[in-house]
């Protein structure tokens, strides 16, 4: 039979659990979050998005990050996100020896505003921008191509992660 022994100095696993939860209880005692995790405001806790472009991945992405923070996404929530307009684009930023590039620059950008049910602007049209930039590795031509879908990813990210933001700092009457 096992006894439990007492928090001395000849239990060393005892101590380090306890250290664990004190970290623990500091850690969330001070506000501390994962990031991404917002405290929404329950005024704003249900919304549909809205966006003119079909099979929109920034508009997933929205979507993904908003329930991952407790919102509801539906069409008849008592507001709307509406992306107005949406691009990705690339440009090269520098060339190599040989004149082909060797360094790239993906910007999303986004414009976007928020509306009632009625269709009052509650928050006026606002755009964003994120930009990522890679080099372009010429003896490895596959590993420099797989980059740009991983970038793009995380320019929707941002993006998603940026319009949250706006949202949620909304200041309703």
């Amino acid at each position: 039979m096992t006894r439990l022994m007492p928090f001395t100095m000849h239990n060393p696993k005892a101590w380090i659990v306890l250290l664990m939860v004190m970290l623990l209880l500091v850690a969330s005692g001070c506000g501390f979050k994962l990031r991404g995790l917002y405290d929404i405001p329950p005024s704003l806790s249900r919304v549909a998005i809205l966006s003119d472009q079909t099979n929109s991945e920034l508009v997933r992405t929205l979507d993904q990050a908003l329930r991952a923070n407790g919102v509801t996404v539906d069409n008849q929530a008592p507001y709307r996100i509406e992306l107005v307009e949406e691009t990705m684009s690339r440009r090269t930023l520098s060339l190599d020896s040989s004149a082909r590039a060797s360094e790239y620059e993906l910007r999303g950008e986004v414009t976007f505003q928020v509306t009632d049910a009625e269709g009052e602007l509650v928050l006026t049209p606002r755009s964003l921008m994120s930009e990522r930039s890679y080099n372009v590795d010429s003896s490895n031509i596959t590993a420099s191509e797989s980059q740009e879908p991983i970038l793009r990813q995380q320019i929707r990210q941002d993006l998603a992660q940026q319009i949250m933001r706006q949202y949620i700092r909304i200041q309703l009457p």
